[in-house]
C-alpha cells in the first residue's frame, strides 16, 4: 500500500480548498489581491511607489497614454496635441469625458490640475517632475496650451506617466490635498469605492469608460479588492485556503514549494525594476576608502552579479544582469561601457594598490529586495577580506538615512520612477538640487554627469539626446558609482484560473487590465 504522508494531505486538502474558493470567487467575478505594502492612499503623487502606480494608473488618466507594450505615445484625455516651437504645446481635449462622480472634464481641471503640482506651496515628493512647466493656459473650454522653461525632451513622458488630471471642483476644496487618494475622483476605467488601511481598497469597473481605445482597456473583472498582508507566510496561507487569488513579492523557496500545488501558477514579469550597489564616493559618511575608485572597483569585481542574483532572487532565467544604469527599451538610453567583470584575485589586487591589503569594516544599507542580495554580496566580499554588515531599513529610515550622508554602501532596488525614459536615473542619482547645492540623494557630485543630464534634458531630437546620454551612463561605469546588479522579476503566484499578459515596461511588469479570468 502507497503510504501518504501528512504533507502530502495537507497539499490535497489545500488543493481542494483553493480549487473550491477559486472557482467561488471566480464565479463572483471578484479579484483578490493581496500585497506586503501597507495601504492608506491611491494618489501617486503624494504616494509615489510602484505599488501605489500599480492602482494609481488605472483610476486617473493623464492627457496622454504612453503604451508600456509598443513604446509609443496614444491620446487619451486630449485627442490630439501639436508641438508650436520648442517650448510650446497645445492639447485638444476630449469633450464626452466624465469623472468618477459624473462631473464634466474640460480644460479647467487641466489647469487647476498643473497649476497646483507646480505651485511652490505644494509639498509633495519629485518636485522636478512639476516644476519643468512654465505655465498652462486654457484657450477654450477645450484646449490648453503648456509652456515649459526651457525645451523638455521628457515633457510628453511626465504628461502621460506623473500627472494625472483631477477635478478642480472637488480637488480645490480639499483643506488636506493628501486625503484626496482615500476618496479619489477620476476618469479611469476603475471607480474605487473603498480605501482603507484594514479593509484595503476596493475597485469596480467604470462602465461609461470610452476614451481609453484599445491601449487602455477597463479590467475583466467585476470587482478587484486589494489587501494588505505584510507577513509572507500569512499571505502565503491565504492563497492556499483560496482567501485570496494573488499574491506578489514571493521568496524564492517559497515560489518552488507553491507551483507544486496543482490548483497554483506562478507567473515572473520583468518590467523597470533592477536591483543595485551604490557607493558613497564624496565622503558624505566618513568611509573615504569608499572615495577612491579603485576600492569601488574592487568591491564591484568581488562578487558574480548573476549567481548572487539567481542564488536568492525568484524568476528563473529571468533574473538577468545589465550592464547600464539605464536600459535599452528606455528612452534616450544609450552605453558602451560595462560594469567589470567577477575576478576576485585582481579585487584583491586592487585592495593592495588602495592600502587595503587586509580589506575593511563597511555597513551596507539594505531596502526592500535589496536585503537578500545585500546579505549574499555580504558574503561574497569576505573573500577579498571586506567586513561587510548589512543593515535593512524601512523606506522611512533610508530617506532620512539618505539625507543626512549616512549610506557607505546602497542595496536597493529601482524601478526609474515608473518612467520609461534614461533621464529619470540621472534626475534622480546625479542632480544638482536648488541653489546649485548637490542633492541629498546624490553620492558622487560629478559635474560631467550633471551637466550631460542637463543638456540631454533639453534636446528633443531624440538620436541626439542618446548621444549625450550615453557620455553620463558610460562615465558612472567607468567611474564605478553606482552598479546595476540584475533585472528584478515580480513573482506572482495565483490560482490557476488567472491568467497574467507580459511584456509591459510598468515598474511591475503587469498592470491590472492585463490580467484576466481563464
Amino acid at each position: 500500500m502507497r503510504k501518504i504522508t501528512l504533507f502530502g494531505v495537507m497539499t490535497l486538502i489545500a488543493s481542494l480548498a483553493i480549487s473550491a474558493n477559486a472557482f467561488a470567487q471566480k464565479s463572483k467575478d471578484t479579484l483578490r489581491i493581496a500585497f506586503s505594502d501597507p495601504i492608506s492612499t491611491v494618489d501617486l503623487v503624494y504616494d509615489p511607489k510602484p505599488e501605489t502606480a500599480f492602482t494609481a494608473r488605472i483610476i486617473f488618466d493623464g492627457l496622454v497614454f504612453f503604451d508600456d507594450f509598443t513604446g509609443e505615445f496614444k491620446p487619451l484625455l486630449a485627442k490630439s496635441w501639436k508641438r508650436i516651437d520648442p517650448k510650446t504645446m497645445e492639447f485638444d481635449l476630449r469633450d464626452d469625458v466624465k469623472f468618477h462622480d459624473g462631473s464634466e472634464f474640460d480644460a479647467d481641471d487641466v489647469v487647476y490640475t498643473i497649476n497646483w503640482l507646480k505651485n511652490p506651496k505644494t509639498r509633495i515628493r519629485f518636485k522636478t517632475n512639476y516644476i519643468w512647466i512654465a505655465k498652462v493656459e486654457k484657450l477654450g473650454k477645450y484646449k490648453v496650451r503648456i509652456t515649459t522653461k526651457r525645451p523638455s525632451a521628457v515633457g510628453l513622458m511626465r504628461l502621460a506617466k506623473s500627472i494625472p488630471m483631477f477635478p478642480s471642483d472637488v480637488h480645490s476644496k480639499l483643506k488636506a490635498k493628501n486625503t484626496f487618494g482615500r476618496n479619489p475622483v477620476g476618469t479611469g476605467p476603475l471607480i474605487v469605492k473603498q480605501v482603507d488601511p484594514n479593509k484595503g481598497i476596493i475597485m469596480v469597473p467604470n462602465k461609461n469608460y470610452k476614451h481609453g481605445g484599445t491601449w487602455k482597456t477597463i479590467p475583466k473583472f467585476g470587482k478587484i479588492h486589494i489587501t494588505s498582508i505584510p507577513d509572507v507566510q500569512t499571505r502565503m496561507a491565504q492563497l492556499l485556503i483560496g482567501g485570496v487569488d494573488l499574491i506578489r513579492s514571493v521568496p524564492k523557496d517559497q515560489v518552488e514549494s507553491l507551483k507544486s500545488n496543482p490548483a497554483l501558477a506562478a507567473t515572473a514579469t520583468t518590467g523597470l525594476l533592477y536591483t543595485y550597489i551604490m557607493m558613497d564616493a564624496v565622503n558624505r559618511s566618513g568611509k573615504k576608502m569608499l572615495s577612491d575608485q579603485r576600492v569601488r572597483k574592487a568591491i564591484m569585481m568581488g562578487f558574480d552579479r548573476l549567481a548572487v542574483s539567481r542564488a536568492v532572487l525568484a524568476g528563473g532565467d529571468k533574473v538577468k544582469t545589465i550592464d547600464s544604469m539605464c536600459l535599452r527599451v528606455q528612452k534616450g538610453c544609450d552605453f558602451s561601457t560595462k560594469p567589470p567583470a567577477f575576478d576576485r584575485a585582481q579585487a584583491k589586487k586592487l585592495l593592495a594598490e588602495s592600502g587595503y591589503p587586509n580589506g575593511f569594516d563597511v555597513t551596507i544599507t539594505a531596502l526592500a529586495n535589496g536585503g537578500p542580495v545585500a546579505v549574499a554580496i555580504a558574503g561574497e566580499l569576505r573573500k577579498i577580506g571586506i567586513k561587510a554588515k548589512v543593515n535593512p531599513v524601512s523606506f522611512g529610515v533610508y530617506r532620512k538615512q539618505q539625507r543626512q550622508g549616512k549610506f557607505e554602501i546602497l542595496v536597493s532596488l529601482w524601478s526609474s520612477g515608473g518612467l520609461p525614459d534614461a533621464s529619470s536615473t540621472l534626475n534622480v542619482f546625479f542632480a544638482k538640487g536648488r541653489k546649485g547645492k548637490w542633492s541629498p540623494r546624490n553620492y558622487n557630485h560629478d559635474e560631467i554627469i550633471n551637466k550631460a543630464r542637463i543638456k540631454g534634458g533639453s534636446i528633443l531630437d531624440p538620436e541626439k539626446r542618446k548621444v549625450v546620454y550615453k557620455v553620463a551612463y558610460d562615465r558612472v561605469n567607468e567611474m564605478n558609482y553606482i552598479m546595476p546588479i540584475s533585472t528584478l522579476p515580480t513573482s506572482f503566484v495565483h490560482t490557476k484560473d488567472l491568467m497574467i499578459e507580459q511584456g509591459s515596461l510598468s515598474p511591475y511588469g503587469a498592470a491590472l487590465n492585463h490580467m484576466s479570468w481563464k
